[in-house]
């Protein structure tokens, strides 16, 4: 349960409450209509109100949030480093290796067992996970998770990433690949550019190459499953470790992708956040391996 208060300025005089709450906070539809069904939904100075209810200046307007969702993921006592948190969002380092939310095969090993945890240790409601942005399995760094639907609903669209990898052959420069993702087989993971697919574009920067290997940061402008995997297998530079599309083997048990970067506007309090994740152990012993300079030198170009 996630509580917010408002007090009506000079713009609200007169605007209903549930035109204050769709233009000027950004609530959905949808939400309004939930919060009218609820008995503690929406109160003015503690009084229960009405969305069609008109506003005065100074008006004090709270909003509860009641968590309907029924969430049944087992503890895990798997600790992740959190990056950041407040009564809104948690920002996760995820390790590889994790996937972010449980299925058939992953009851019991995914970050949704941790946020379960998370909040059983306080003693205070279990949210379902909500991931704004989800990582594979095998790609580490931040994901950006909401404790509640509104938080989730005005970040869909307002938050950015940054990624890097470790690539197969030399790279040199920037550049943007816009290249449409097709799916061929919905059963099969595997993607491919194609002109039937939806449209991607990525663009890359090249920090420095070693050993055939270059080390890259990527930024996405699109949000398609496996991009960068599939666009920098398409340009001929697939990343390390990726044996799903092609990378170069031996190097790395495991794609070398890790989003390094989070940075967004607070749906709330409105404030810039921008938080940098820090590489895993895996991939920093690939950099020293293959001779690169120092990671903390590449991470902070």
């Amino acid at each position: 349960m996630r509580e917010y208060r408002y007090e009506a300025g000079p713009g609200e005089e007169g605007l209903s409450i549930g035109e204050f709450l769709r233009r000027r906070q950004g609530f959905s539809a949808r939400a309004v209509t939930k919060l009218k069904k609820s008995p503690r939904g929406i109160l003015i100075c503690g009084v229960h109100a009405r969305t069609v209810d008109r506003l005065h200046m100074g008006d004090v307007l709270t909003v509860t949030l009641e968590e309907t969702d029924v969430h049944r993921a087992v503890p895990s006592g798997r600790r992740v480093e959190i990056l950041y948190e407040d009564e809104d969002l948690i920002l996760w380092n995820k390790p590889p290796g994790m996937p972010c939310h449980t299925s058939c095969g992953h009851a019991v090993d995914t970050l949704e067992n941790v946020w379960t945890a998370h909040f059983q240790r306080r003693g205070i409601e279990i949210p379902p996970l909500r991931a704004v942005g989800r990582l594979d399995s095998d790609t580490s760094g931040c994901v950006l998770t909401a404790k509640n639907r509104f938080a989730a609903s005005r970040l869909k669209e307002h938050y950015e990433r940054e990624y890097c990898a470790l690539i197969g052959g030399v790279l040199k420069g920037s550049g943007r690949i816009d290249a449409p993702i097709w799916r061929p087989d919905p059963v099969e993971m595997l993607r491919v550019v194609d002109p039937r697919g939806q449209q991607a574009v990525t663009e890359y920067r090249a920090l420095s190459s070693s050993g055939g290997l270059t080390f890259v940061y990527f930024r996405l402008l699109t949000g398609r499953t496996h991009q960068i995997r599939v666009h920098m297998a398409h340009i001929g530079h697939p990343i390390a470790g990726d044996a799903l599309y092609g990378g170069v083997q031996g190097v790395i048990p495991r794609q070398a992708l890790h989003c390094r970067r989070t940075w967004f506007t607070h749906p709330v309090t409105g404030e810039k956040v921008d938080v940098c994740a820090p590489l895993p152990e895996d991939m920093q012993l690939c950099l020293r391996e293959a001779g690169f300079l120092k990671e903390e030198e590449l991470c902070e170009s």
